[in-house]
């Protein structure tokens, strides 16, 4: 998620918190922010279609792939942030402040979704190509919260970050425990590919043709599967 979709999200999320209160300033900033979250989906929601379109017709390019998926990830997200805020707007769930007996306004501080900002923190620093940072970030958070519907994200960023470091024996590694624990996530087939790809880069070809051959076999039908085979012949005709 970028940089600015961060801000814009945690700048809901006081509003979104069952302990906050508002003022009828407070419920205007909402409708403002409303309407930012709808132009931000729809904005998303064309870049996916776009990037999908030229998936189709340039063939498989793992890092734009990987791009597609964060994508539609974050209009799912977005759709979700806006789903609740919605909600709260329609329902008219904000009461304003309650004065307490010394005549004082008592407000109460939202607690931040702690969870959401160290995923986020640490998809901002694999982004920055500040691998270590983000590989800390990303333990943290499957540390902390091992059954999040983000941790097979965070799981699969952390092999993603050795890779792109060039750090290909621990990007192996990591894939392979990616793929082990999530066996259904659309990215094993190109875990496998990338694994074949690392194993390639330390110049171990022959371990290079299992991985893309176990490729094939597993996801004849996949992107991936068509990008093995080239790598394949061109492993034989450097060969």
């Amino acid at each position: 998620m970028s940089v600015n979709s961060i801000i814009m999200l945690l700048s809901v999320a006081c509003i979104l918190s069952a302990g906050c209160v508002a003022s009828q300033g407070d419920m205007n900033s909402v409708y403002a922010r409303q309407t930012r979250l709808e132009a931000k989906m729809d904005s998303l929601t064309k870049q996916v279609q776009s990037m999908k379109g030229s998936q189709g017709s340039s063939g498989t390019d793992p890092a734009l792939k990987e791009e597609l998926y964060r994508l539609q990830q974050e209009v799912n997200d977005l759709k979700r942030s806006y789903s609740d805020l919605n909600a709260k707007v329609s329902k008219s769930e904000f009461d304003l402040p309650v004065p307490s007996e010394g005549g004082s306004t008592e407000i109460e501080t939202a607690s931040v979704n702690t969870e959401e900002v160290i995923y986020n923190q640490g998809y901002t620093e694999l982004s920055e190509g500040n691998y270590g940072e983000s590989r800390k970030k990303f333990k943290m958070f499957l540390s902390k919260y091992p059954k999040s519907s983000k941790a097979g994200d965070a799981t699969y960023w952390i092999a993603e970050s050795y890779y792109r470091e060039g750090e290909f024996e621990e990007a192996i590694l990591d894939y392979q425990r990616f793929i082990d624990t999530y066996p259904g996530d659309d990215r094993v087939p190109l875990s496998y590919l990338k694994q074949g790809l690392s194993l390639m880069e330390i110049g171990k070809n022959e371990e290079a043709q299992l991985f893309f051959e176990t490729l094939i076999d597993k996801y004849p039908q996949s992107d991936e599967a068509n990008t093995a085979k080239e790598k394949i012949r061109e492993l034989a005709v450097n060969g």
